[in-house]
């Protein structure tokens, strides 16, 4: 599942890709719908990931700092969610362990690996596209 921090950092991000300019944090949270507060926290975020720059003074605002097609929904997800949603130990205590992982921890690590693929090839120009 992809967690609250990173759910809004998309939704800012795809605001400001379709929007191809500047644009201020309050217009930002009035074309996503989202809260004032918590749109300033999450552009506070993805500048300081260089997912985003900001332009300061009269007219400033933000602009992503690379292409949309270039920002892959995974690079947030990382970025946001920095420790894996996935448990280091297993969640039955069978004594498994990384290097021979039991039934359970193999489907699982697939599964996980399935999602990490999925979302390298999502990007934000494509959400855009869309």
């Amino acid at each position: 599942m992809v967690g609250r921090n990173a759910q809004l950092g998309i939704a800012a991000l795809v605001v400001l890709a379709k929007s191809e300019g500047r644009m201020s944090a309050i217009d930002i949270a009035e074309a996503s719908g989202l809260s004032a507060p918590s749109v300033s926290k999450v552009l506070s975020s993805l500048r300081a990931g260089k997912f985003i720059n900001s332009i300061p003074g009269p007219g400033g605002g933000f602009v992503l700092s690379m292409p949309a097609e270039d920002i892959s929904i995974l690079s947030i997800c990382n970025y946001f969610e920095m420790e894996a949603a996935m448990p280091s130990a297993c969640a039955i205590k069978c004594g498994c362990s990384d290097l021979n992982p039991c039934k359970v921890c193999e489907a699982l690590l697939q599964v996980e690996s399935l999602r990490e693929d999925t979302l390298e090839e999502m990007s934000i120009g494509q959400l855009i596209a869309a």
